[in-house]
This record gives C-alpha cells, sequence and structure tokens, in this order.
C-alpha cells in the first residue's frame, strides 16, 4: 500500500509498504479522506525523517476485522486516535485520551490503517468522507468541544484568535449557533476565508491596534468569550486583552508557552478560562446532529489531492493559502 511519511526539510515521502493486518480487537480501514493538521508541521518542517506514518485525522470503511472486536465488514466509520483501557472512568465518558493508559494511533496518510475498535465512530451513509473527515476530527471535534464547555450561545459575541483549521472549525459552529464572530488573522487568504464562512470582521493584527478595533466594535465591552487558536503566544495577549468583564475563554488545541497578566487579564474581570484539547464520543454525535440541522462544514476543506501528492499538499497547507487540505481517495 501507498503510505506518507515525513522527510525532513519540509519534504513527503510517499513510499509502498506492507498492508499491516488487524489483531483481535483491530480492524483494518480503507482510508478514504485524511486531512493534514497544523500540529502536523513540526514534524514536517523538522530535520528528520519520520519512522511511523503521517496523519491523525481520517475517515474511511472497513474492510477486515480482528477477532472480537464487534464491527462489521463494509461499516463507515471516523477514526477517534487515543483508544484507552475501556474501564476507567475517562474511558467510559468517551473520553480515552485522559485514560492513565491512553494510546495515540496515528497513520491515516495511508490507503490502509489497523486502529482499535474503540477507536471507530460510526459515520453515517449520508456523510460523505470529506466531510466526515471534518466532522469526526480536530476540525470540527475540538473546537465544537470547547464552545460546548463554554456555553456559547447566539447572544454572544466571539473573538476567534487565528484562522487556522481550529479556528475557520470554531467559525462555522459559531456561524451554526447565530454567535457574531469577529477574527482576527495576520494572513490574507484565510480573513479572507474566515469572513466566507460566517466571521463578520477579519482583522489583520498587523494593521493597528486589533485590541482596540475590538472594543470599538463591542461599544467598549470587549467579546464575551475569545478563543486562542493559536500557538502563538502573541494570539494569548490578544485574547486575553480582548474578552470583557465576567467573559470566557478557551485556549485550544496546542500552546507550548505564552505570557499572561493574572491581575488585569484574569482576576480582576473574573474572567473563565478552560483548556481544549480533544473531544469525545459523546460531542461527536452531536456534532453529527447539528449537521443534519444545517451545520456546513464543506468550505472549510478548500485543497484537495490523491495520496500520490501528498507532498504538494503538505507544501500548500504550510503556505498558509489554504483551508484545511485533504488526502482523498
Amino acid at each position: 500500500m501507498q503510505a506518507v511519511f515525513y522527510a525532513g526539510h519540509s519534504h513527503i515521502d510517499v513510499r509502498e509498504v506492507p498492508t499491516p493486518e488487524p489483531k483481535p480487537g483491530e480492524v483494518l480501514l480503507r482510508i478514504r479522506a485524511s486531512a493534514v493538521c497544523g500540529s502536523e508541521l513540526h514534524d514536517y518542517r523538522g530535520p528528520h525523517a519520520s519512522q511511523g506514518i503521517a496523519g491523525h485525522e481520517g475517515a474511511g470503511e472497513i474492510v477486515a476485522l480482528g477477532a472480537s472486536c464487534g464491527l462489521a465488514v463494509g461499516q463507515r466509520v471516523a477514526v477517534q486516535v487515543f483508544s484507552g483501557c475501556g474501564s476507567c472512568e475517562y474511558c467510559v465518558a468517551g473520553d480515552p485520551e485522559h485514560c492513565a493508559q491512553s494510546r495515540f494511533h496515528g497513520g491515516t496518510h495511508a490507503e490502509y490503517m489497523v486502529v482499535p475498535a474503540s477507536c471507530c465512530l460510526p459515520l453515517p451513509d449520508d456523510v460523505p468522507f470529506d466531510q466526515g473527515v471534518l466532522l469526526g476530527g480536530d476540525t470540527i471535534g475540538t473546537p465544537y468541544h470547547a464552545l460546548a464547555r463554554l456555553h456559547v450561545s447566539s447572544a454572544d459575541t466571539v473573538g476567534v484568535f487565528g484562522c487556522g483549521p481550529v479556528g475557520l472549525g470554531s467559525i462555522a459552529v459559531l456561524r451554526f449557533l447565530g454567535a457574531r464572530i469577529l477574527a482576527v488573522e495576520s494572513l490574507p487568504y484565510r480573513r479572507e476565508l474566515a469572513q466566507r464562512l460566517g466571521a463578520s470582521v477579519a482583522l489583520d493584527p498587523a494593521d493597528g491596534d486589533p485590541v482596540k478595533r475590538i472594543r470599538e466594535l463591542t461599544g467598549g465591552r470587549g467579546v464575551s468569550v475569545a478563543l486562542d487558536c493559536s500557538g502563538s503566544p502573541a494570539t494569548t495577549t490578544l485574547a486575553l486583552e480582548s474578552v470583557g468583564i465576567h467573559g470566557r475563554m478557551a485556549f485550544i488545541g496546542e500552546k507550548p508557552e505564552a505570557t499572561v497578566r493574572p491581575s488585569p487579564q484574569f482576576i480582576r474581570k473574573e474572567l473563565t478560562a478552560i483548556g481544549s484539547w480533544y473531544f469525545t464520543a459523546a460531542d461527536y454525535f452531536h456534532i453529527l446532529e447539528l449537521y443534519r440541522r444545517g451545520l456546513q462544514v464543506a468550505d472549510l476543506a478548500t485543497h484537495r489531492f490523491p495520496l500520490a501528492q501528498a507532498d504538494e499538499a503538505f507544501a500548500t497547507f504550510a503556505s498558509g493559502q489554504s483551508g484545511k487540505v485533504l488526502l482523498v481517495q
């Protein structure tokens, strides 16, 4: 089968490797769509070639079963990439990434992959694979988890700081919820895409003071909800300065470091802040319900490539001149 590997220094190798075989409790998936994630850019740009197959957002169909897996050949699924012990409080709640025995199952950028049956989220027949990978992956799942925890509604004005895939996915969900959306993004392509997806304003942080502009747009109050969707420390400062009194904030995805000023940014505002890393199985079924009620996600994927053109797909995504980039088969 063909599979994608990071070759180092912003290059990708597509290699022929043996098709894996499922063990008891596992299934073999034929991957129909996988999505390039911003978290992959560290390995993509790094100096070292990878040993494992790239990718961790995928959707496909079961083509072979290990013993005792409880699923069926032909079943369509999205891949939840964490598995756990299956019996702790986190696993029972559909939250295996927090299990003490959690395991990460990458390798979606390939023709086939083996995963535990517990990683398979059922994908209904009426959901195309190229949208299922968005609904059942980081693009929608991760921001939805944060928005649900913050109880965001149509009454909120939400600042989205960073319009990579997670920020753009946040905008798609916020538009469905009816919230007012103010986006901040440095890349022109993604600012324009943010507005097409539902942001009423998309501000360039290099074009004046975005905090001042947000205050003007909100009658001096600031946003009621701020979403920090970028790995850059600068977006943390912008988000914290833009959110108003009694506001809510989420740090979504990965944020290796940032500088905060607790008194003016948290304490005096009585700010509620959460961290949001991934999503639960329960979130996924809620997202499917929103999709059936009109949640639009197709426009989040701006570029599609066959697996053989994975090098071009990664280069396109890394350029910032894209929304979500998919590998489709």
